[in-house]
């Protein structure tokens, strides 16, 4: 084990210093409506379909199979996200994800020798579509009855405007049941810096960060209401400025808070704070089928508004 850590923290020096910076947003969306709906948070909710992603080590307490697909709605319809989520109660998922942006105008000049100006001007010669495609795989071992490891390999490809690259990366994930209603996740995503290639020859490097969360269930009332609630820090070894909840030092961090209520056990109402704005959503369920959706509230970006919609069945 101390040869381990040590290669782990060689192996994370490293790619910090030789990543570039934001190469690893495309990995940051997640799947998963009702993660969504509790304010992006989900490393110890291993009852959810998505958990795979969230956290591996997490689906070494399942005990069932689901599929569920999902379609967002980002910053108000500016970028699209297809995904499908598959866990098995053998302890493994497979995550497949999709992002694009549609009708990006690429422009040229009239002559291109020369510069810009009132009788050279650009025109649009070409409408492109983004794209990036991630796949995923988790595995989830346990170490004890209370404490379990996990691992996520991922690959990555990504088409923007005329070039394209390909990715390959891990996640280390952690879970432990505390007892009484209480459950500390971990996932150190791009542990060793996910590596990107360009076609053009240009390479870069994910940066790793480190996320952390502690859920609590229980129930309330005389009639005995199901109560889930998470708080969730994700940290960055990079100064991110106003882009995160704090930054100083080279160190910056984004909080994510949520809970649900199962009301009843068709349906389960959400609400969260995901760093700078506020969510909310509500799942039904039918037998084995389930229908949710959530809606992330404009942030302070000036983005818009993000809303996600999803059909699952478990058996």
């Amino acid at each position: 084990m101390k040869r381990v850590s040590l290669i782990l923290a060689i192996l994370l020096c490293l790619s910090a210093m030789y990543a570039t910076k934001y190469a690893g947003e495309i990995f940051s969306f997640s799947p998963g409506v009702k993660n969504q709906a509790m304010g992006n948070t989900g490393l110890t909710l291993d009852g959810f379909n998505a958990a795979g992603w969230w956290n591996p080590a997490s689906l070494a307490h399942s005990s069932m199979n689901a599929v569920e697909l999902m379609r967002s709605n980002h910053f108000e319809g500016l970028l699209a996200q297809n995904q499908m989520s598959l866990r098995l109660d053998s302890g493994a998922a497979i995550n497949i994800n999709h992002l694009a942006i549609d009708k990006i105008k690429l422009t040229r000049l009239e002559d291109e020798n020369s510069e810009i100006s009132n009788d050279n001007r650009p025109y649009v010669w070409k409408t492109v579509t983004n794209q990036d495609f991630i796949l995923s795989g988790s595995f989830a071992r346990k170490i004890n009855p209370s404490f379990a490891l996990g691992i996520t390999p991922k690959l990555a490809y990504r088409s923007l405007a005329e070039h394209s690259g390909y990715g390959i990366g891990a996640d280390l994930g952690a879970y432990l049941d505390m007892g009484k209603g209480f459950a500390a996740g971990a996932n150190l995503r791009d542990f060793f810096g996910t590596q990107i290639l360009w076609e053009s020859g240009e390479h870069e490097i994910a940066l790793p960060n480190l996320d952390l969360e502690l859920g609590y269930q229980s129930s309330i009332s005389k009639y005995r209401i199901p109560l889930l609630l998470a708080l969730r820090a994700q940290t960055y070894p990079e100064e991110r400025g106003t882009a995160s909840n704090f930054s100083n030092s080279g160190l910056s961090a984004d909080l994510h808070a949520g809970m649900m209520l199962q009301v009843i056990p068709q349906l389960a109402l959400m609400a969260g704070y995901d760093v700078d704005a506020f969510t909310a959503g509500m799942g039904l369920g039918i037998s084995n089928w389930g229908l949710d959706y959530a809606f992330k509230s404009n942030s302070d970006d000036g983005l818009g508004f993000s809303q996600r919609i999803s059909a699952s069945y478990q058996w």
